[in-house]
């Protein structure tokens, strides 16, 4: 527990930007709820939209003008964010320590690199849970507060799929970070990997591939619209993904214990 503590006291600063950030953001898009609600016009266009269309942008007809407005602005942007801060703290977990040679002065106490390790990854798998809570928080508030009812326990599971997304992305992040020590290149690559993934999930939605290509892309398991539709986890999708977790984190600890530190 004090090296949960520890770390999470050390990324508290960070969280509290990314959740000011986001919890802001999420008012905005709930404050244009009232004006979107007694509209029809966002329905019928993802209605009139083509298929191919409707899955390149995760859209998907039968939800109210407010679940579809909520699905396209918010669904679609918490995609992207939850694996870009769980990439970040995944980097900050071992490459940051290495490249500031600090590494060596933790490799002293007397704990085991696995405990360490997973002691980091908890705390992120923490935080970001922490800023889907604030996020879903802030929407239910937001709503409410211009008079508007939502699918309430809907957005929870949207947020609920999508923190499994990101929490799987940052494993394979923190697995990557075993052969990176030098902690700018390590942001880059990781970033550039959520970008890769993402564009290689929306050319997969267009023209989807044998399920066997897809099983393996942490984003072909989250689905904001269907999450609100079905008001539920999407269990097999929500499986893959903490599968996916739980190998990448089963490979760093392995590779993480045999790292070499250059002194």
């Amino acid at each position: 527990m004090t090296l949960l503590r520890q770390h999470f006291r050390s990324q508290r600063t960070g969280l509290l930007i990314w959740l000011g950030a986001n919890v802001a953001a999420t008012l905005m898009v709930a404050s244009l709820g009232n004006s979107v609600s007694q509209s029809q016009a966002l329905p019928k266009l993802v209605e009139k939209l083509p298929a191919n269309i409707q899955a390149l942008f995760g859209l998907a007809p039968g939800l109210s003008a407010v679940d579809s407005f909520i699905q396209a602005k918010l669904g679609f942007w918490i995609i992207l964010a939850f694996p870009i801060y769980g990439c970040l703290l995944a980097i900050s977990a071992v490459t940051r320590e290495v490249d500031r040679h600090t590494a060596d002065f933790l490799f002293t106490l007397p704990i085991d690199r696995a405990r360490l390790l997973v002691s980091r990854w908890a705390v992120m798998v923490a935080d970001i849970a922490i800023l889907g809570l604030g996020i879903w928080v802030a929407l239910v508030a937001g709503l409410k507060g211009v008079g508007v009812t939502g699918s309430w326990s809907g957005y929870f599971w949207m947020i609920a799929q999508t923190w499994l997304l990101g929490v799987a992305v940052g494993s394979l992040a923190l697995l990557a970070s075993v052969w990176i020590d030098d902690y700018g290149a390590g942001t880059k690559y990781s970033l550039a990997g959520v970008g890769a993934l993402f564009a290689l999930d929306m050319g997969f939605r267009i023209n989807p591939p044998p399920w066997w290509a897809l099983v393996w892309n942490p984003f072909a398991h989250a689905n904001s619209a269907r999450s609100i539709m079905e008001n539920r986890l999407l269990w097999g999708d929500a499986a893959a993904l903490a599968v996916i977790a739980a190998l990448a984190l089963a490979l760093a600890v392995h590779f993480f214990a045999r790292k070499q530190i250059r002194a």
